[in-house]
């Protein structure tokens, strides 16, 4: 009896550790930052995903990655805006709202990428795919760095282009005339 509950205990004692590094190791992993992006999206937690995202890099990966060689590039996307259109993205979409299932958030983790400090997750907008760059950044932990094809998350609307008015006929002098007697 006393070496089943010995060894009842090491058991217990040993999963405890295990369970307790597993928590304390779980924050740092990619996967629960993805996970928490995926809640705060969810709660469109606009405070959790700014902390979540570092702008600048995201943003200079864009600019380089609009350069035309993915069917769009600045000068259309500016053209568009000019001329009175709008560029947005699948998160303001209200015909085709995002949503990320936490079927994708599993699918994304099993098939991760891993490249030194980057890892690279595969998750559904719209009808098409983007991969989540996130960068193991020092002091702030895992962070979106970058998404690509940034073209995916885009939806250009130019302008609409109204008909142009038909002019009326032109009325004769003649009618202008018997008009003018009447």
């Amino acid at each position: 009896m006393r070496r089943g509950f010995v060894a009842g205990a090491l058991v217990g004692a040993v999963l405890s550790i295990a369970v307790g590094v597993f928590a304390a190791m779980l924050p740092a992993t990619p996967t629960w930052a993805l996970w928490r992006l995926k809640t705060a999206i969810d709660a469109n937690d606009t405070e959790q995903i700014s902390r979540m995202v570092d702008i600048a890099s995201v943003t200079q990966r864009a600019v380089d990655e609009l350069d035309g060689r993915n069917g769009l590039d600045l000068g259309q996307l500016a053209a568009v805006v000019i001329g009175g259109g709008k560029v947005t993205t699948v998160f303001t979409d209200p015909e085709h709202p995002l949503e990320i299932t936490g079927g994708d958030v599993l699918a994304a983790w099993w098939g991760m990428r891993r490249d030194g400090d980057l890892a690279y997750f595969t998750l559904p907008a719209g009808e098409k795919t983007v991969d989540l760059v996130l960068g193991n950044q020092p002091r702030k932990g895992w962070r979106i760095v970058g998404i690509t094809p940034i073209t995916a998350l885009l939806r250009v609307q130019p302008r609409e282009r109204k008909a142009p008015a038909t002019a009326a006929a032109p009325v004769s002098r003649a009618v202008d005339a018997h008009r003018d007697e009447g």
